[in-house]
């Protein structure tokens, strides 16, 4: 099986404490036998001493806890975030961001714009259990056939021997057949090409985003697989003012993934 994940980019900032980001990130990192780099961005122009102090004690701390032959990278940068961002995840080959969840909006966790900016799966999380155990994995279906999804979510679920549950709303499964077929072809896909336990249902809902959630609670999922957009925004008129998406209301890790390479990769 090819190995998926090698290098894993944490970005933090120097005003906010990462921690919760980088111990999720070390596990994954032993976990998958991966390189973790962390970047520090900062938007000035003068880095003061105190905060190069920070950084060099996160290398003392954290290089230790990762296994015998993995690497732990640290950097500051300076400048636009979503330039150095996407740069740095092409210069470095990074295979996955990990992203602790805010309580306010917070530029370094719009993950709409990293999943597109660095075409990387985006992996969320809160403080959540240790993610060495993955047995139920939920991935939402919409107008398309999910293919870098599946592809995730099936390196996954042969590492932790997971069933994987495809969901899609019932409602676009019987008003529009340009959808319908993309459920059952996932499905398809899954079964003739993996031995891992697949589960495949069109639930009543209005919005994917809110099913999805609901329907990952239920079955006491440990990981949800989305496309950006409105596979993770939940609906309503307060979420519409002030965006909160799938991440914001779960202790459940997610992971976003944009739905294609853009041509120039």
């Amino acid at each position: 099986m090819q190995k998926l994940f090698n290098n894993i980019l944490v970005p933090c900032h120097l005003d906010r404490d990462p921690e919760l980001s980088i111990e999720k990130a070390i596990q994954i990192a032993n976990h998958f036998r991966c390189n973790l780099h962390l970047i520090y961005v900062e938007n000035t122009w003068f880095t003061p001493p105190e905060r190069k102090v920070k950084v060099d004690r996160a290398r003392e701390i954290y290089s230790p806890r990762l296994q015998a032959g993995l690497e732990l990278h640290i950097s500051i940068r300076r400048g636009n975030t979503d330039r150095i961002i996407r740069e740095y995840a092409i210069q470095q080959c990074i295979d996955l961001l990990v992203l602790g969840r805010a309580r306010r909006r917070n530029i370094l966790l719009d993950v709409n714009r990293f999943s597109a900016i660095t075409e990387c799966p985006v992996l969320t999380i809160r403080d959540t259990p240790d993610l060495e155990k993955v047995k139920n994995i939920v991935l939402p279906v919409n107008s398309h056939l999910p293919i870098r999804k599946i592809i995730i979510a099936s390196y996954l679920g042969k590492i932790f021997n997971s069933k994987i549950h495809l969901i899609a709303l019932s409602k676009d499964m019987r008003n529009n057949s340009d959808q319908a077929p993309y459920l059952y072809k996932s499905y398809q896909l899954l079964n003739d090409n993996t031995n891992l336990s697949v589960e495949c249902h069109a639930i009543p809902g209005e919005n994917i985003a809110d099913t999805t959630l609901e329907y990952a609670k239920q079955i006491n999922a440990d990981l949800i697989v989305v496309n950006p957009g409105k596979e993770l925004r939940l609906r309503g008129f307060i979420n519409w003012l002030f965006p909160r998406f799938i991440f914001n209301k779960t202790l459940i890790p997610v992971i976003t993934i944009a739905s294609k390479l853009s041509k120039s990769m």
